[in-house]
């Protein structure tokens, strides 16, 4: 999306104590307490108890985030029945809180919950509050445990439901009063709802308007009223016509691949229970993704860039991620000045960030450079507070390490054939494994299957300069290439971008041209080029619109490939994606994506 600046909710606490919207002039929940209404309209509403027990995931989708009772009431209840379904809870929110006032306002909230659960609710409130998004409009996937996801789509009602991707199990309409708020109520939100209604779905709400009724049954639900709570007389149930169904999701799958794309794509897989033979011809992590360090940041475009979108999504999934491990990745989310390389690319990032929250993007000037970075800038830029570096080798090392992920490293593919319903891949060894879901995440294509696609080929170079005491770097710079600050003594500087070059010998005359890339980044940082020494070689995939390659190829065959020079940012979110997309599950980027990405478009 990136279309235009959020406008963060505000509250305030009325007479009463209730929390409240001075926008809407109406309360966040019933004055009879948030936290009753969220177990009796909705939780109960929907029979939530049965659905935690009779399926193996739940998708829930909500209309109106708000303080995030209803998310976390939902999530206490699914720990507390003891099963272990997985949610993959949805919701919509066009004004939401920042950190801070979502910290204080739930604080609030919680002092008034029932005492038996306080302590619950407080715990599962701070691991809500700790990956809280900017307040960038867009779909922010976040990742809480191994059976919770939550999915905020920070936009206006009508262009999110749009953009979201079912199907779901549960609905929650929980905007503010239809007279409040119409547009939440409006009839281009509710016919939405059976494109996005999974057979069987329950729907609740405390809103039980005329207008909302007539709405749901011309949308095809069977509607009725059910007590109300809080002094309400009624509240409101509704279910879409069909039989619950199972999920089907694969039991086995092969990835072939183990650099980043694959390695996320197996993580991934496994998270969902799945088991995952990973083949590699190398060893794990040999091309791209072998170097000692990758940027990881949002590539800074116009207002609506495609590339801009998804890198910004990739770099603060990756970010999630790895703050669930952070022993484990040698990283610093230290934060990237970026400089523009002319007067154009400048004028598009100033509009990017006066769209754009403070927290993630903020405009610089030569002078504040140095006291921010460490040394002067060759030109004004644009400081991103939420991005940083990353050890690749590390990375991928931690993506694999899972019980269900067999890692078979040295061995070729030398064919894919299809079987009946099973894909029959031949190694080098004269060994086959068949599957029924087979995913491609090598770098470039191997020409094997029976649809492939095909990917550039850039050779890269990194130099690298020892770090200087007297002026440490402390944050990433980039303009048309970057500069790191000092991992393991040494600062790396890259890359050459040469297509139809496979030299694998690194060359002077590259330390050369990545000299000249760090005179426009820091002028004077390096006396001359004979300080640089030569660092490593490796080939990138490209694709014409620098987005990757991920999807569909054929029945039980997938591609996640040609993320060129922005594999550490884009591969690991474009993993869940495609594991979303194979198992049926809400999507973390809007639906528009699943024809941004497709690996055969432009065939």
């Amino acid at each position: 999306m990136f279309s235009k600046k959020l406008q963060a909710a505000r509250w305030r606490c009325d007479e009463q104590g209730q929390i409240y919207a001075p926008e809407f002039g109406d309360c966040y929940a019933s004055r009879a307490g948030a936290w009753g209404q969220a177990e009796q309209v909705f939780l109960e509403g929907c029979d939530a108890l049965r659905r935690w027990q009779a399926q193996t995931r739940v998708r829930l989708l909500e209309t109106g985030f708000g303080l995030g009772v209803n998310f976390l009431a939902t999530w206490d209840s699914l720990r507390q029945s003891g099963s272990q379904a997985r949610l993959h809870y949805v919701s919509v929110e066009k004004h939401p809180f920042t950190r801070d006032d979502l910290r204080l306002a739930l604080r609030h909230s919680l002092a008034q919950a029932p005492d038996d659960r306080r302590l619950r609710l407080s715990a599962l409130a701070d691991q809500l509050i700790k990956p809280w998004p900017p307040l960038l409009e867009g779909v922010h996937a976040i990742e809480l445990n191994q059976r919770v996801s939550l999915t905020l789509v920070f936009a206006d009602i009508v262009d999110a439901i749009a953009a979201i991707q079912g199907p779901f199990d549960i609905f929650f309409l929980d905007g503010f009063a239809p007279d409040r708020n119409p547009q939440m109520w409006s009839s281009s939100v509710l016919s939405q709802l059976p494109r996005l209604a999974a057979p069987g779905a329950q729907l609740a709400s405390w809103c039980v308007a005329g207008v909302v009724r007539r709405g749901l049954v011309a949308a095809g639900f069977h509607v009725e009223k059910r007590p109300g709570f809080g002094g309400k007389r009624d509240a409101l149930t509704a279910r879409f016509p069909g039989a619950i169904r199972a999920a089907d999701y694969p039991t086995a799958a092969i990835v072939i691949g183990a650099g980043i794309a694959g390695a996320s794509m197996a993580r991934q897989l496994a998270r969902r229970g799945i088991a995952v033979n990973v083949i590699e011809q190398a060893t794990p992590g040999a091309g791209g993704s072998g170097n000692p360090v990758a940027i990881v940041r949002p590539e800074l475009g116009a207002i609506g860039n495609p590339v801009t979108e998804i890198t910004a999504a990739g770099a603060s999934w990756l970010r999630r991620w790895i703050s669930h491990q952070p022993d484990r990745v040698p990283h610093a989310w230290c934060g990237v000045l970026r400089i523009a390389r002319d007067t154009r690319k400048h004028d598009k990032m100033s509009q990017l960030a006066a769209i754009a929250s403070e927290d993630w993007l903020t405009p610089f000037d030569i002078t504040s450079s140095a006291p921010l970075c460490g040394w002067a800038t060759a030109a004004d830029g644009f400081f991103l507070r939420e991005a940083g570096w990353v050890a690749p080798p590390a990375l991928v090392k931690a993506m694999l390490d899972h019980p269900l992920i067999t890692v078979k490293s040295g061995l070729a593919v030398t064919s894919i054939t299809r079987h009946g319903q099973a894909w029959r891949v031949m190694l080098s060894d004269a060994s086959s494994i068949e599957t029924s879901l087979l995913i491609i995440a090598t770098a470039f294509d191997t020409g094997l299957a029976p649809t492939s696609v095909k990917t550039g080929r850039a050779r890269g170079q990194l130099s690298q300069l020892a770090g200087r005491e007297d002026h440490p770097l402390s944050m990433v710079v980039c303009r048309e290439g970057y500069v790191s600050p000092a991992v393991d003594g040494m600062h790396t500087i890259g890359a050459t971008m040469q297509h139809d070059d496979e030299d694998e010998s690194p060359r002077r005359s590259d330390d050369v041209e990545n000299f000249e890339r760090l005179q426009r980044l820091l002028p004077g940082f390096a006396s001359d080029a004979s300080q640089l020494s030569s660092g490593r070689v490796a080939w990138r995939a490209t694709t014409q619109d620098r987005l990757p390659l991920v999807g569909k190829l054929a029945p039980g065959l997938y591609a996640s490939m040609g993320h060129g020079a922005r594999g550490m940012t884009t591969a690991p979110l474009c993993a869940e994606f495609l594991a979303a997309m194979i198992c049926d599950e809400p999507l973390p980027l809007g639906r528009e994506w699943v024809e941004r990405l497709d690996p055969l478009r432009g065939q």
